[in-house]
């Protein structure tokens, strides 16, 4: 049987990545804060409105005009926006095969690909819409254009990437330097990244959205750093609550199995940076290099969590040690094996729900809040939500009232309640959803949030002036309007 040629390799690994990250997230919802606020806000600008101008966006525009597209192109569902997160996972394991492959061999190439897949597919909260993805993509797509002679197009790349998240300026300037280690041109990277920055301008400054762009990069450089500050490693709630409830010997070995695997991104990097200080062969160099610029990329948050996203260039390192240490094929493939496991379990513990953006997929307890959302707040009304879940306004279709898609405490100002509130009196929403989130929990997933500023006083009260607590499920309160008092607080 003849062998296949390299493109239909690559065509291959992508189209099997797609299908497997579709079957998982397809139809699948999760009622976390980030993924809504990129879907919800994606939504909004498809329906005309205009990001930084009308809409709060803490991000860089590439991520929400994306799902914006999709959306004017598919229609608003969870399905069209679900699609962009398959095929961007999908890209992301290509290259991990397609770089490992060359540096090392096909056999190295397929592990690595496959512990990158499984790593990521393994928690469903990492299988959500995000500007981490999508710039993920660009950055690595840039990258690899210029390793493979494409400096221009590598530039262009990345400057979409910075587009998306504004801190990737660090790796497009890395990348610029790093193309001399591989004898690239950094002056035609510098081009193509001016390009990019050309076209990004020109797109805000047609919309409407420079001066909005500008002042929210002002505001998050004044404000994100504070409550979101991790250091390299931690995770949420910290290690020891990873062993919390563990019975027995067994049970523990399993455990700091699991850990070990989860920890992939913490103690890959510095492996790969031995591996690169005994070889330094230069196109390894270059990919710690770009590696650790995206490292650099997830401040302040170096935890788990978002090294994630940080470390997809370490698996073509890494697959170049495996080439010559095949001993270590049983330990990974156990790993590959139990995350591949938590993700198929995962999918199978889920049931379908309707719901105004066509039928979703949860786990149990999820849906029971699902359908308690979509019974109470209905598609095209009014409605505001603070702090959280924004995911409420694209799930029940409902029409934020406010600029904001959500309110972090400890995150947002006093400002930015009273512009929420001056946005509610401008037009009065018929439900207010809020959610009651303890100090604890708050500072447990942004242990350096400010415990001083982690309630909305002044917005609270004037939700509880003007609005009464009418229906509770959980932790959520939906209020409706007293009499048309509207008044704000003093």
């Amino acid at each position: 049987m003849p062998a296949l040629r390299p493109a239909h390799v690559l065509a291959a690994v992508f189209l099997l990545s797609f299908a497997f990250v579709w079957w998982l997230t397809g139809d699948r919802l999760i009622l976390i804060n980030d993924e809504g606020i990129y879907l919800s806000l994606g939504a909004r600008i498809a329906a005309g409105e205009v990001l930084y101008r009308d809409l709060f966006g803490i991000t860089g525009p590439g991520a929400f005009w994306l799902l914006a597209l999709v959306f004017k192109i598919a229609g608003v569902s969870l399905a069209a926006a679900h699609v962009v997160l398959a095929v961007e996972i999908a890209i992301l394991t290509t290259i991990v095969f397609f770089v490992s492959r060359q540096l090392a061999d096909a056999a190295s190439a397929g592990i690595a690909a496959a512990i990158f897949l499984a790593l990521n597919a393994s928690d469903a909260s990492m299988m959500t819409n995000n500007h981490r993805w999508d710039a993920d993509t660009y950055a690595l797509l840039g990258i690899v254009a210029i390793w493979r002679g494409r400096p221009f197009l590598g530039g262009f790349l990345l400057a979409l990437s910075v587009w998306t998240t504004p801190i990737f300026a660090i790796t497009a300037i890395t990348a610029v330097a790093a193309s001399l280690l591989i004898g690239k041109s950094p002056w035609r990277v510098a081009a193509g990244g001016a390009a990019g920055a050309v076209a990004g301008l020109t797109a805000l400054f047609v919309t409407g959205s420079l001066p909005g762009f500008i002042e929210n990069l002002l505001w998050a450089k004044e404000n994100y750093s504070d409550a979101n500050t991790m250091g390299y490693g931690a995770v949420i709630g910290g290690y020891p609550a990873l062993f919390d409830g563990a019975s027995g010997a067994l049970d523990f070995v399993v455990r700091a199995m699991i850990v070990v695997g989860m920890t992939l991104p913490v103690w890959l990097p510095p492996l790969c940076g031995l591996l690169v200080l005994r070889n330094r062969d230069r196109n390894l160099i270059y990919f710690c290099v770009c590696g650790v610029s995206m490292i650099a990329g997830v401040s302040p948050r170096f935890d788990v969590g978002h090294l994630v996203f940080a470390v997809p260039l370490f698996y073509p390192v890494a697959a170049t040690f495996l080439q010559r240490a095949r001993w270590t094929v049983l330990p990974i493939g156990a790993i590959a094996g139990v995350f591949l496991l938590s993700a198929i379990v995962q999918r199978a513990n889920t049931e379908l729900v309707d719901t105004p953006i066509g039928r979703v997929r949860t786990d149990p307890g999820s849906a029971e809040l699902v359908r308690w959302l979509t019974a109470n707040i209905k598609p095209g009304e009014p409605m505001f939500v603070y702090p959280y879940p924004p995911i409420a306004y694209f799930l029940t279709q409902g029409q934020n009232v406010s600029r904001f898609s959500v309110l972090q405490p400890g995150l947002f100002t006093v400002a930015d309640e009273k512009q929420a509130t001056e946005d509610m009196l401008r037009r009065p929403p018929a439900k207010v959803l809020y959610m009651d989130v303890p100090k604890a929990d708050f500072l447990r997933i942004w242990p350096a949030s400010d415990p001083n500023r982690l309630e909305l006083k002044y917005l609270h009260t004037f939700v509880t002036n003007n609005y009464q607590d009418t229906i509770q499920f959980r932790n959520l309160h939906i209020y409706t309007p007293k009499a048309l008092a509207g008044n704000s607080p003093r």
